[in-house]
């Protein structure tokens, strides 16, 4: 339940943040959401990863680092919002629905990986 209870919160931020960005709000009307983003987004990265570090280098992991460099972009370039934010959403569908053999794929070992320590949620 405490992966479910961070995915909702997670997604509640994200839809802040993005309701922000695409109605051109003052960054201060917003940034709460884009915290609250960050810091259950890290907690679901632990969680994952300390349950099974193989995480890190599969699909599923390596979008995360994607996006978290997006997010790095969103600051630096703020013409580039909307696209960056829509990109990040995308992203976060694609992967999130994505089969397990895109998601559980690592391309370290060039083959999908699975564990049965996996947190589900």
């Amino acid at each position: 339940w405490s992966k479910i209870t961070l995915r909702t919160l997670h997604i509640i931020a994200v839809a802040g943040v993005g309701g922000g960005i695409l109605f051109g709000l003052d960054q201060g009307q917003w940034l709460h959401y884009w915290w609250m983003s960050v810091v259950s987004g890290v907690l679901l990265v632990l969680i994952d990863a300390l349950a099974n570090p193989v995480w890190l280098i599969q699909v599923r992991g390596l979008s995360v680092y994607i996006k978290l460099v997006l997010l790095v972009c969103l600051w630096k370039f703020p013409a580039w919002d909307i696209a960056l934010l829509l990109v990040i959403i995308a992203l976060s569908a694609v992967i999130s629905h994505a089969p397990s053999k895109l998601r559980y794929y690592s391309p370290y070992h060039r083959k999908v990986i699975r564990s049965n320590s996996d947190i589900k949620g």
